[in-house]
């Protein structure tokens, strides 16, 4: 644990501001709790070719990957407790919604979540910093589920919007009956960890890096159809990922999963910049 002249043990993973006694800090160190339920959709693109054009180019994709794509509805626990001494455990809500591309690097399978959109900050700040997720702010609604939970035949929409702009929408409904999942093996998340420097173009940080829930206690899965569309906005490259067909869907409630630290595969340089 490093120290600071003047100041007590920074904790590592913290996000500033770092102060002395470390109440300040944004996200505490993972592990990260987090819990809820999930719209999982996998597809296939209607323009395959378009698969390698959202992927690091040092990982392998197949020509007619089967994608995923997500709506998240969860509460998460970085927020504290900021030392070890305060054990209060603070649930925030968070809501994400996911595109992401099946992956190998080496003997190594996984997702490169591209791209991703949460509505806190505290997770926005956690995923960049530490984990390097691509997470970008977002407006995102789903319908809530009725206080008897889910059954068959109940349907659940979910939509994206950015600036006012209609993203992402999803909607999925359960067809058949729940099975409980527990202790799944749990998946890696590829992806670019970039920082660029302060003092002129160029990543101060460039790297490859893996992540994923280190336990995933539970999901109730529920099978489903579905339907997946993305809209137009500035700054989003959404609309190019359109269904060709939706391959599975699933509803995904009770989920319980925690975070934990991840691995550096790979130094990059500065050619994250500079691809044509």
């Amino acid at each position: 644990m490093s120290e600071r002249s003047g100041a007590g043990p920074i904790r590592p993973g913290s996000g500033t501001p770092f102060t002395a006694s470390g109440r300040s800090i944004a996200y505490r160190p993972p592990p990260w709790g987090m819990r809820g339920r999930t719209l999982a959709l996998w597809y296939r693109l209607a323009d395959p070719d378009e698969a390698r054009r959202h992927v690091p180019p040092s990982v392998e994709v197949d020509a007619d990957p089967i994608v995923r794509a997500r709506f998240w509805d969860l509460e998460h626990d970085a927020a504290g407790p900021a030392s070890d001494a305060d054990r209060t455990v603070v649930w925030t809500p968070i809501r994400e919604a996911v595109v992401a591309f099946p992956v190998r690097y080496g003997a190594l399978s996984g997702d490169v979540p591209t791209y991703m959109y949460a509505d806190d900050f505290i997770y926005t700040a956690m995923g960049r910093e530490l984990m390097g997720w691509p997470v970008r702010d977002a407006l995102i609604e789903l319908d809530p589920e009725p206080p008897a939970g889910p059954s068959a035949g109940m349907t659940v929409h979910a939509r994206m919007l950015r600036g006012g702009a209609e993203l992402m929408t999803a909607s999925v409904t359960l067809t058949g009956e729940m099975t409980i999942d527990r202790l799944p093996t749990p998946p890696r998340w590829l992806a670019e960890k970039v920082i660029g420097r302060v003092d002129g173009p160029g990543a101060a940080v460039s790297q490859l890096v893996a992540t994923g829930p280190e336990r995933i206690d539970r999901r109730d899965i529920w099978s489903a159809t579905a339907t997946l569309s993305f809209g137009e906005g500035p700054g989003d490259e959404l609309v190019a990922l359109a269904p060709r067909e939706i391959v599975r869907a699933e509803y995904w409630s009770n989920v319980s999963l925690s975070v934990g630290w991840g691995e550096v595969l790979a130094e990059l340089g500065d050619g994250v910049y500079d691809r044509g």
